[in-house]
């Protein structure tokens, strides 16, 4: 059963009524021609996820299965597109499902579509290439994945277009000797940590108004934990966000003006 929260709206493949205000800035770091063996990408490659949304009471259980269908090429490069078995109920696979990673010496690309919702009627659609989800030789704390933009959505706040200004970053966040995860033992563990931030504004005949309050919030943080030859063996995402009370005086939707909501995803079997 897929989670119909906060959760199925984050780093989705997805449509939208939002038009891009400008392109995508990335930072795109080289390879250093070693290949990491923290993710083991071959064809016919598959990974199977304990799903865990601890928002709830009882928590809700789902199972997710991950795999490569097949290689495909994305400006010039070679890729292998990810898929799911079943609608994905996690946070991890959703991101994957549809899109495309490559191994570049130390690091794991994505490429492809992403899409967050922090409220039902606010899409943020933007595009990723060579974004790099892992770096095996990071240094300590070092940001080796960032993609920033603006977007402009004219639908959901009809009336008053709203400006949303997005980055999303990537970065190391520390190795662990020995680990486990959901009982059991890993070995060579390093952890890295995804941020989204988001701002956005209401814009009006005169002025512009934060639609966040405050208007400049890390909306989800996921910290993500790589063994050497499994790939992700365990992520813990959470969701927040506040929004402006005045936005309730300029339309008559229905806005939650908090939203809040943790998930796991934890390693089966690969």
């Amino acid at each position: 059963m897929k989670y119909i929260t906060l959760c199925q709206l984050v780093l989705l493949v997805a449509l939208s009524s939002c038009s891009n205000d400008s392109s995508p800035s990335q930072e795109v770091p080289k390879d250093d021609g070693v290949a990491t063996n923290f993710y083991p990408i071959k064809e016919s490659n598959y990974w199977i996820y304990k799903t865990e949304n601890t928002s709830v009471n009882p928590n809700t259980i789902g199972r997710d299965s991950l795999y490569i269908e097949k290689e495909v090429e994305i400006n010039g490069f070679t890729y292998q597109k990810m898929k799911t078995k079943f609608l994905p109920t996690g946070f991890y696979c959703g991101a994957l499902e549809n899109n495309a990673i490559r191994v570049d010496g130390k690091m794991i690309k994505l490429s492809g579509d992403l899409s967050v919702n922090i409220v039902e009627n606010l899409p943020v659609n933007f595009s990723v290439n060579d974004f790099v989800i892992f770096k095996e030789n990071a240094t300590s704390n070092e940001e080796f994945g960032k993609v920033s933009g603006t977007i402009v959505n004219t639908t959901a706040l009809p009336g008053y277009p709203l400006t949303v200004n997005y980055v999303l970053s990537a970065k190391e966040d520390g190795s662990l000797t020995t680990f486990k995860s959901n009982g059991v033992d890993y070995t060579d563990v390093k952890k890295v940590k995804l941020v989204l931030n988001l701002k956005v504004f209401a814009k009006t005949d005169f002025l512009s108004i934060d639609f966040l309050s405050p208007n400049n919030q890390e909306v989800l943080v996921s910290e993500q934990y790589y063994a050497k030859n499994y790939g992700l063996i365990k992520s813990e995402t959470k969701i927040n966000y506040t929004l402006n009370p005045l936005i309730d005086s300029f339309t008559t939707l229905e806005f939650p003006l908090t939203g809040s909501q943790s998930s796991n995803d934890y390693l089966l079997s690969k």
